[in-house]
């Protein structure tokens, strides 16, 4: 399988995998970007990057960026459809900054994960009656908290 990734700006850096071992390639920040507390910013990679059936990208945050940084991805996960490869479809990082401090990302510091996940796109049946099965209860339903 191969990706396509086209760097909308020439000062971008390709995705790229830490480890041999590693899940996701690490998405790098294009340009020096503040980040005040109670802050949304979108941190630009330069990169639009084509997926092909049957593997879609999600952007998911690095473990460090919060402990870090105190930045979260507002969505939890990026999911980049296939159809998500124009010219203006840049790649962009989602961060908020929950901290109480101006955080300062450096341009090419790693931001976020690309993870490219095998996906089923299943024909969706609508149905009279609930499916026969006893529920469950909704969140916490199976216990585990103190």
């Amino acid at each position: 399988m191969k990706i396509k990734v086209w760097r909308k700006d020439p000062r971008a850096k390709l995705p790229k995998k830490s480890t041999d071992q590693s899940v996701g390639y690490d998405l790098f920040a294009l340009e020096e970007v503040s980040v005040e507390p109670n802050q949304f910013t979108l941190v630009r990679t330069g990169l639009v990057i084509q997926t092909e059936p049957p593997y879609a990208l999600f952007i998911f945050p690095r473990s460090s960026l919060f402990k870090n940084k105190s930045l979260i991805l507002p969505n939890s996960a990026g999911i980049i459809d296939f159809d998500y490869c124009g010219e203006d479809d840049e790649i962009k990082i989602p961060v908020v900054n929950l901290g109480k401090e101006k955080v300062v990302i450096r341009a090419y510091e790693k931001i976020a994960q690309a993870v490219f996940i095998k996906i089923g796109n299943p024909e969706i049946e609508e149905i009279q009656e609930p499916p026969k099965s006893s529920s469950r209860g909704g969140f916490g339903s199976t216990g585990g908290y103190l």
